[in-house]
């Protein structure tokens, strides 16, 4: 018995070994978090178009600039488009970034050209005035800003300033119908397009030819226009000016001496007679003989 005691030892202690391992192994095992299998529904998906690069303002569109993208159905952007063939010859009204959709809002109708003659909305007109710096706002006026436009009347008596234009859309700077990604800079050019109705085009027109123009930069969410009155430079009345007082005329005497008064004749007639009487001039001293 004594031989197989140490047998038997070393069995029970191999048992109650691997017993442990198995316990300690279910207690870690039941500490950590279950693993759920998530299912991933495949979400719908359909083909539209975007632009392969970034389109400036009035580039006309070409199947070199745009490209099919799967785009969840469910987050299909409104107006956009599945044939990038109908977009050929359309031209982009807004600045385009890459892999962005392309939508209606975005571009000209068809047919209307490229350039900036495809930024004129329907009633509207484009029309170029000339500005410097102080007139520009510094440089600050940039395409897609809004201004209003301020006339200075110098016909008048006194100068007077009034706004004749409110909240007009700047189309262009210069040849410029866009600003770049940096944006913001000042750009100081001599010359900037604003969009205008008809009627509003030819009042500022002669507006232009009768005084001064300034461009006053306003903010594009302020929809509130504020009408305001016309200022004037007050009138400074001046005193009349006193009338010179009439200065005597000096009396010159002459050095040459005047010839002396001499007596004159006067013939009377009586009938077949005649009579000279002599008569003494009124200055003269002289005694008649």
């Amino acid at each position: 018995m004594k031989k197989y005691g140490a047998l038997i030892a070393l069995g029970v202690a191999i048992i109650f070994g691997v017993l442990a391992v198995y316990l300690a192994n279910k207690w870690m095992t039941s500490q950590q978090p279950e693993i759920q299998t998530v299912v991933r529904e495949q979400v719908p998906t359909t083909k539209i178009v975007i632009a392969s690069r970034d389109i400036p303002v009035g580039t006309m569109l070409n199947k070199e600039v745009l490209a099919l993208a799967e785009w969840p159905k469910a987050n299909v952007p409104q107006g956009a488009f599945y044939d990038p063939t109908e977009l050929e010859g359309r031209v982009a009204v807004t600045q385009l970034s890459a892999g962005t959709p392309l939508r209606k809002a975005e571009l000209a109708e068809s047919g209307s050209g490229a350039g900036l003659v495809a930024l004129i909305p329907q009633g509207s007109r484009a029309m170029s005035i000339r500005v410097d710096e102080v007139i520009g706002v510094a440089g600050f006026i940039l395409p897609n800003t809004f201004v209003d436009v301020v006339h200075v009347d110098p016909d008048q008596k006194s100068n007077q300033s009034s706004i004749i234009l409110e909240k007009v859309k700047v189309l262009a700077i210069a040849q410029e119908t866009y600003t770049d990604e940096k944006g913001g800079k000042a750009k100081v050019v001599r010359t900037v397009t604003l969009q205008l109705k008809p009627e509003e085009a030819t009042t500022l027109a002669l507006k232009t030819r009768r005084g001064s123009i300034h461009l006053l930069l306003r903010n594009p969410l302020e929809d509130k226009e504020e009408k305001v009155a016309a200022e004037s430079e007050p009138e400074i009345k001046k005193k009349p000016a006193p009338k010179p007082k009439p200065k005597p005329i000096p009396v010159l005497k002459s050095r040459i001496s005047s010839p002396a008064p001499t007596p004159y004749t006067v013939e009377i007639i009586r009938g077949s007679e005649r009579e000279d009487v002599r008569f003494k001039h009124i200055e003269s001293e002289d005694v008649i003989k």
